[in-house]
């Protein structure tokens, strides 16, 4: 359902791309700053999320299912080219849950940081589709308080600098609408799909401070997640 929305969005929009006649030519650098909303998956952690929950007797698992984020970057555009070399912060709001008897409670919170670089192709007025490849790091804090966390373990400290580290590919799709004709300056608004190319390791890498024991599941996870970001860009050659 939230891809046939997105679809319809741009499918909406793109009926004013089409329609217009007059053709512009936008060049020059810029810096870009916004704000973003995505729905991650993160498979193999979430069916460990799930046998978590499960232990400590919750009715759901307990998951991260919303994303809010701020990014910015630079962008330079020729004509209907565009290159783009940006990061983002992404942050889901806490999760907090407890079981029937309230003998238990667990907090969950996750964040990621990517650092993206890509190139757009304006095919049609402000409409535009793009590709980007990047790094993203996986990050959060899990704590359990109760009678029941006999089943956890602390997770062993590696140290390691790139844990929870995944690469990934995003293609996208949107519109760009500059403030004055030909500008560089202006609202864009794109809708984009993440995928891991990479698995991070959330068992072993202490990326929570404590884990099941004994855990036979995959201990490692994918990350895919579902969005749309709306920025703004500000020239630098004016």
């Amino acid at each position: 359902m939230k891809k046939l929305c997105l679809a319809g969005i741009l499918f909406s929009c793109s009926i004013v791309a089409f329609s217009q006649k007059k053709k512009t030519v936008i060049e020059g650098k810029a810096l870009y700053f916004g704000g973003s909303y995505s729905n991650p998956i993160r498979a193999e952690f979430d069916k460990y999320m799930a046998v978590l929950s499960d232990s400590l007797k919750f009715t759901n698992p307990l998951l991260i299912k919303k994303n809010f984020g701020i990014q910015g970057g630079l962008i330079i555009r020729n004509g209907k080219g565009e290159f783009e070399a940006g990061g983002s912060y992404s942050f889901g709001i806490s999760a907090k849950m407890s079981n029937a008897n309230n003998t238990s409670t667990a907090t969950l919170s996750t964040n990621s940081f990517d650092i993206h670089f890509g190139y757009s192709q304006y095919i049609a007025g402000p409409l535009f589709i793009g590709f980007d490849i990047g790094v993203l790091s996986n990050d959060g804090k899990f704590t359990v308080a109760g009678n029941n966390a006999t089943f956890l373990e602390p997770t062993p400290e590696s140290h390691n600098p790139f844990k929870g580290y995944v690469f990934f590919a995003r293609p996208k799709g949107g519109f760009f609408f500059p403030f004055k004709k030909d500008a560089l300056s202006g609202f864009k608004l794109t809708a984009f799909y993440d995928m891991s190319i990479s698995k991070y390791d959330f068992y072993n890498k202490d990326i929570f401070q404590n884990r099941i024991k004994n855990y036979k599941g995959e201990t490692k996870s994918s990350f895919k997640a579902l969005g749309v970001q709306a920025t703004i860009s500000f020239a630098m050659d004016n």
